[in-house]
């Protein structure tokens, strides 16, 4: 890091328009006096927006180990000056790499936020995963840079654990839809029994949301597509037994009293076995 440092402060150091401050600085930066030159950059860089200064500013703050400055420095770059963008992202990276290193997830955080910011389209998969490793992952992130982290998951375990804690935050965002096709997807995937019958269940449980919400809102159509859904999983649990119930008031609201009708008895005689209705489950 340190020679990458060196050469784009050399470069920077060529170019024209320099003021006095920045003068002194670039002379420290020859002389090795590293905090001098970082002190000069940011007090320069306080008084002129400039993407050179800021350059400067974000390599010298990585040199002393100001890593959140750093960040700062090359979002600010990036922002300001759109054809820096490049050099803004590859000093974000850098910030970002040595903040996992240095366990900074203060800075860590901000390098994301400042290449989400500059370059969208750079992969900040890695880094995601390493705050959500150290509990550093803001509940108010995860939502959005969860599918990230997924994306860099070094393994199959990894990654379905995480999709489960996204869907579970999809669920608790009222997007049950959603989250459901990505419970379904971990059920058929994951090698684990535990995982696969937890995402199971919670898929069922999600799809009898979506289709009650549909029959609610008046389209027992829809409803019965995800009614469906949560019976197959399984129709004798608690939330098969309320899933028939809905499928049979769909179908009354379709025009089907018969198929109504016979989906609501096979709703009673499950209900009649539920643990707390004092029967026994067939």
């Amino acid at each position: 890091m340190k020679r990458v440092v060196l050469l784009a402060l050399a470069v920077t150091l060529a170019c024209s328009g320099r003021t006095s401050l920045e003068r002194r600085a670039d002379t420290d930066v020859g002389g090795g006096r590293w905090s001098e030159a970082f002190a000069a950059y940011r007090t320069a860089a306080g008084r002129q927006s400039d993407g050179r200064v800021l350059n400067k500013l974000g390599g010298a703050a990585l040199r002393v180990g100001n890593l959140p400055e750093a960040a700062a420095a090359y979002g600010r770059m990036g922002r300001e000056d759109p054809s820096r963008r490049d050099e803004s992202a590859d000093g974000l990276e850098m910030v970002a790499r040595a903040a996992d290193r240095a366990g900074d997830t203060t800075a860590l955080r901000a390098a994301i936020e400042g290449l989400r910011d500059v370059a969208p389209s750079r992969p900040v998969g890695r880094y995601v995963l390493a705050l959500e490793a150290r509990g550093a992952l803001a509940p108010a992130d995860r939502l959005e840079l969860t599918p990230a982290a997924v994306a860099a998951a070094p393994d199959g375990d990894t990654a379905d654990s995480l999709l489960l804690q996204y869907a579970a935050m999809l669920r608790g965002a009222n997007h049950c839809e959603h989250a459901s096709r990505i419970y379904q997807a971990v059920a058929m995937r994951s090698t684990l029994r535990e995982r696969a019958a937890e995402a199971g269940r919670a898929q069922q449980d999600c799809a009898l949301l979506v289709g009650q919400a549909r029959l609610e809102a008046g389209a027992p159509a829809d409803a019965l597509a995800w009614l469906e859904q949560a019976i197959k999983a399984d129709s004798a649990s608690r939330s098969g037994v309320t899933a028939l119930e809905a499928m049979a008031t769909a179908l009354t609201a379709l025009g089907d009293t018969v198929g109504g009708t016979l989906v609501q008895a096979v709703a009673e005689r499950y209900k009649s076995a539920l643990p707390d209705s004092g029967g026994a489950k067939p």
